[in-house]
Protein backbone atom coordinates (compact mmCIF):
# COMPACT_ATOMS: atom_id res chain seq x y z
CA UNK A 1 0.00 0.00 0.00
CA UNK A 2 1.15 3.38 -0.89
CA UNK A 3 1.24 6.13 1.61
CA UNK A 4 -0.05 9.70 0.78
CA UNK A 5 2.47 11.42 -1.29
CA UNK A 6 3.89 14.49 -3.29
CA UNK A 7 2.61 18.24 -2.01
CA UNK A 8 -0.21 19.13 -0.50
CA UNK A 9 -1.77 20.47 3.49
CA UNK A 10 -1.10 17.51 5.45
CA UNK A 11 -4.41 16.91 7.51
CA UNK A 12 -4.20 14.15 10.28
CA UNK A 13 -7.64 12.41 11.98
CA UNK A 14 -7.47 9.88 14.57
CA UNK A 15 -5.57 6.93 12.44
CA UNK A 16 -7.14 8.98 9.22
CA UNK A 17 -4.80 10.88 7.36
CA UNK A 18 -5.57 13.42 3.82
CA UNK A 19 -3.39 15.65 2.48
CA UNK A 20 -5.17 18.71 0.61
CA UNK A 21 -3.60 18.85 -3.00
CA UNK A 22 -5.95 20.93 -4.40
CA UNK A 23 -8.21 23.60 -2.72
CA UNK A 24 -10.19 26.78 -2.54
CA UNK A 25 -7.39 28.83 -3.08
CA UNK A 26 -5.90 27.22 -6.28
CA UNK A 27 -9.17 26.89 -7.66
CA UNK A 28 -11.10 30.58 -7.07
CA UNK A 29 -13.53 28.15 -5.09
CA UNK A 30 -14.65 26.08 -7.46
CA UNK A 31 -12.75 22.52 -6.82
CA UNK A 32 -11.28 20.72 -4.06
CA UNK A 33 -9.13 17.14 -4.56
CA UNK A 34 -8.12 16.20 -1.13
CA UNK A 35 -6.16 12.50 -1.19
CA UNK A 36 -6.60 10.26 1.59
CA UNK A 37 -5.82 6.94 3.25
CA UNK A 38 -8.20 5.05 5.46
CA UNK A 39 -6.86 2.23 7.42
CA UNK A 40 -7.71 -1.19 7.66
CA UNK A 41 -11.11 -1.08 10.05
CA UNK A 42 -11.76 2.28 10.40
CA UNK A 43 -15.37 2.80 10.37
CA UNK A 44 -15.14 6.39 8.50
CA UNK A 45 -17.54 9.16 9.79
CA UNK A 46 -20.86 9.19 11.06
CA UNK A 47 -23.50 8.98 8.00
CA UNK A 48 -24.17 12.58 6.89
CA UNK A 49 -25.81 14.85 4.27
CA UNK A 50 -23.99 17.83 2.68
CA UNK A 51 -26.06 20.42 1.16
CA UNK A 52 -23.47 22.98 -0.21
CA UNK A 53 -21.15 20.57 -2.30
CA UNK A 54 -20.65 17.08 -4.47
CA UNK A 55 -18.06 14.52 -3.25
CA UNK A 56 -16.67 12.44 -5.99
CA UNK A 57 -14.36 9.61 -4.79
CA UNK A 58 -11.95 7.20 -6.98
CA UNK A 59 -10.55 4.61 -5.13
CA UNK A 60 -6.50 4.04 -6.18
CA UNK A 61 -5.64 0.88 -3.94
CA UNK A 62 -7.95 -1.01 -1.32
CA UNK A 63 -11.41 -1.40 -1.21
CA UNK A 64 -13.77 0.76 0.90
CA UNK A 65 -17.54 0.31 1.95
CA UNK A 66 -19.78 3.12 0.56
CA UNK A 67 -23.24 4.08 1.93
CA UNK A 68 -25.18 6.61 -1.27
CA UNK A 69 -28.65 7.10 -0.38
CA UNK A 70 -30.58 4.10 1.37
CA UNK A 71 -28.10 1.46 -0.50
CA UNK A 72 -24.47 0.28 -0.02
CA UNK A 73 -21.88 -0.91 -2.24
CA UNK A 74 -18.21 -2.25 -1.99
CA UNK A 75 -15.99 -0.09 -4.18
CA UNK A 76 -12.41 -1.42 -5.49
CA UNK A 77 -9.26 0.18 -6.78
CA UNK A 78 -10.18 2.12 -9.99
CA UNK A 79 -14.23 2.40 -8.89
CA UNK A 80 -15.29 5.96 -8.55
CA UNK A 81 -18.31 6.85 -6.36
CA UNK A 82 -20.34 9.92 -6.19
CA UNK A 83 -22.68 11.49 -3.78
CA UNK A 84 -24.28 14.57 -4.73
CA UNK A 85 -25.44 17.40 -2.41
CA UNK A 86 -28.47 16.56 -0.46
CA UNK A 87 -28.01 12.54 -0.37
CA UNK A 88 -27.00 10.65 2.56
CA UNK A 89 -23.96 8.90 2.31
CA UNK A 90 -20.95 8.01 4.47
CA UNK A 91 -17.77 4.91 4.21
CA UNK A 92 -16.13 2.49 5.94
CA UNK A 93 -13.23 0.18 5.56
CA UNK A 94 -14.19 -2.79 7.04
CA UNK A 95 -11.27 -4.62 4.83
CA UNK A 96 -7.66 -5.90 5.74
CA UNK A 97 -6.09 -3.75 4.09
CA UNK A 98 -5.76 -0.08 3.72
CA UNK A 99 -7.52 1.96 1.23
CA UNK A 100 -6.05 4.99 -0.57
CA UNK A 101 -8.34 7.32 -2.41
CA UNK A 102 -8.83 10.73 -4.13
CA UNK A 103 -12.03 12.97 -3.63
CA UNK A 104 -12.96 15.91 -5.31
CA UNK A 105 -15.27 18.68 -3.94
CA UNK A 106 -16.93 21.37 -5.74
CA UNK A 107 -17.50 23.87 -5.02
CA UNK A 108 -14.56 24.23 -2.72
CA UNK A 109 -14.55 24.68 0.93
CA UNK A 110 -15.18 22.01 2.89
CA UNK A 111 -11.27 21.31 2.97
CA UNK A 112 -11.89 23.78 5.94
CA UNK A 113 -13.98 21.79 7.80
CA UNK A 114 -11.00 18.76 7.87
CA UNK A 115 -8.76 21.47 8.82
CA UNK A 116 -11.01 23.03 12.02
CA UNK A 117 -11.32 19.38 12.86
CA UNK A 118 -7.85 18.28 12.95
CA UNK A 119 -7.03 21.70 14.66
CA UNK A 120 -9.45 21.25 17.55
CA UNK A 121 -8.31 17.30 17.88
CA UNK A 122 -4.75 18.27 18.41
CA UNK A 123 -5.58 20.72 21.01
CA UNK A 124 -7.79 18.05 22.87
CA UNK A 125 -6.26 14.93 22.02
CA UNK A 126 -9.17 13.15 21.63
CA UNK A 127 -12.29 13.39 19.16
CA UNK A 128 -13.91 16.73 20.05
CA UNK A 129 -18.12 16.44 21.73
CA UNK A 130 -20.62 15.64 19.37
CA UNK A 131 -22.15 19.15 19.97
CA UNK A 132 -19.21 20.46 19.28
CA UNK A 133 -18.73 18.75 15.88
CA UNK A 134 -22.34 18.76 15.09
CA UNK A 135 -21.98 22.96 15.55
CA UNK A 136 -18.78 22.68 13.40
CA UNK A 137 -20.74 20.14 10.38
CA UNK A 138 -23.22 23.12 10.85
CA UNK A 139 -21.28 25.64 9.67
CA UNK A 140 -20.32 23.81 6.76
CA UNK A 141 -24.08 22.97 5.46
CA UNK A 142 -23.94 19.59 6.79
CA UNK A 143 -26.07 17.02 8.98
CA UNK A 144 -25.97 13.77 10.31
CA UNK A 145 -28.14 11.26 9.55
CA UNK A 146 -29.91 7.72 10.45
CA UNK A 147 -27.83 5.52 10.51
CA UNK A 148 -29.56 2.68 7.95
CA UNK A 149 -28.61 -0.86 8.25
CA UNK A 150 -25.86 -2.36 5.40
CA UNK A 151 -27.83 -5.65 4.79
CA UNK A 152 -25.87 -6.81 1.87
CA UNK A 153 -22.41 -8.84 2.52
CA UNK A 154 -19.35 -6.99 2.20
Amino acid sequence: MSEVIGEGTRLDLPNWRMVVKVGAADTNGTLTVIEGVLPSGHPGPAPHIHDGHDECFVLLEGRMRFRVDAGYRTAAAGDTVFAGRGLAHGFANPFPESARYVVMLTPSGYEDYFAELAARIADIGQMPDPGWTAALMARYSTRAVAVVADVDTV
